[in-house]
């Protein structure tokens, strides 16, 4: 009887120990402050836009098939970015719903043109539009275009050369940028899936190891993304490329992606406005903070 008590009681103890330790690991998640006027829509590249040096060792060490690489990755790029801007504005990953949105990602390739231009500096800060101002950005997007497509044969939508992309030589700094070649593009991906934001993921690129200045004993291998973002009217927003440094020694999918690409997806999401949420929300979001923090209370005076 003792022995049955002593069991019941130690399942108890772990039951609401481990309860307890999960609470806030769960926390992070339970976020209900959501942007009431925008949401983004998460594009990933396209499959010859992927370079990696280090395809044979990830697949070996992660025990994964060579092809599949590359749509993890992709996966990673666009899980990171949800992470990095899940408290603050809703969005939609095409990669994580690829199956039902295939065609839609075969329409918007062939609706884009890639280009490598020189890097911008960032301009995060978007100004309200005057009504003149706006039938002239208009006109002038819509001669953009035209000339776009004129121009659509110069387009180099990149080669790879030992392992890496490449197209022209330039002396400074570039980038691959994504030109939207069908006016209708944006207005199409608003009506089906209400987003106003894209982030598309132009290129995404792991090199070889290479050692860093000072110490030639120490390599280290560089993760390149570069990406676009437009708003509704097909302004850019962002653009450019980040760029990581990674140990050599790294082949672990998981790692790459929590150590390395989340730092590529937070600077990438630094576009993103502060959010308009509405009071009932931030009521809601303050209640269950409360009642978080009480259950705590309770959980941890009965393990007291």
């Amino acid at each position: 009887m003792v022995k049955n008590i002593f069991f019941s009681l130690f399942f108890l103890f772990k039951f609401f120990n481990y309860f307890a330790q999960s609470i806030p690991e769960y926390e992070q998640f339970e976020v209900y402050k959501q942007d009431k006027n925008n949401k983004i829509l998460i594009i990933p590249f396209e499959n010859k836009m992927y370079s990696s040096s280090i395809d044979n060792e990830i697949a070996e060490y992660n025990r994964l098939n060579y092809s599949s690489i590359k749509e993890e990755m992709k996966k990673g790029i666009s899980e990171q970015i949800l992470l990095s801007i899940s408290n603050k504005t809703p969005a939609i990953s095409l990669e994580h719903h690829k199956e039902s949105n295939s065609q839609i990602l075969n329409y918007i390739y062939n609706s884009i043109g890639l280009k490598y231009e020189k890097v911008k500096s960032k301009d995060t800060v978007e100004v309200t539009t005057k009504k003149t101002d706006l039938i002239k950005e208009r006109l002038n997007k819509f001669v953009h275009q035209t000339n776009q497509l004129h121009e659509k044969a110069k387009y180099d939508r990149g080669n790879l050369n030992n392992g890496e992309i490449h197209t022209f030589n330039y002396n400074e700094e570039r980038f691959m940028n994504v030109i939207i070649q069908n006016p209708n593009l944006l207005e199409e991906l608003n009506n089906k899936y209400r987003t106003n934001y894209y982030i598309f993921i132009n290129e995404f690129h792991i090199g070889r190891a290479l050692a860093i200045p000072g110490n030639v004993y120490l390599k280290k291998r560089q993760i390149s993304t570069h990406y676009t973002v437009f708003n509704q009217r097909g302004k850019e927003v962002d653009a450019g490329v980040i760029r990581v440094q990674m140990p050599e020694d790294v082949y672990s999918i998981k790692k790459i992606e929590r150590d390395y690409i989340s730092l590529i997806a937070r600077e990438l999401c630094s576009f993103i406005p502060e959010p308009k949420v509405e009071k009932a929300t931030l009521v809601k979001e303050a209640k269950d903070n409360k009642n978080s923090k009480n259950q705590r209370k309770i959980i941890y005076g009965v393990l007291e």
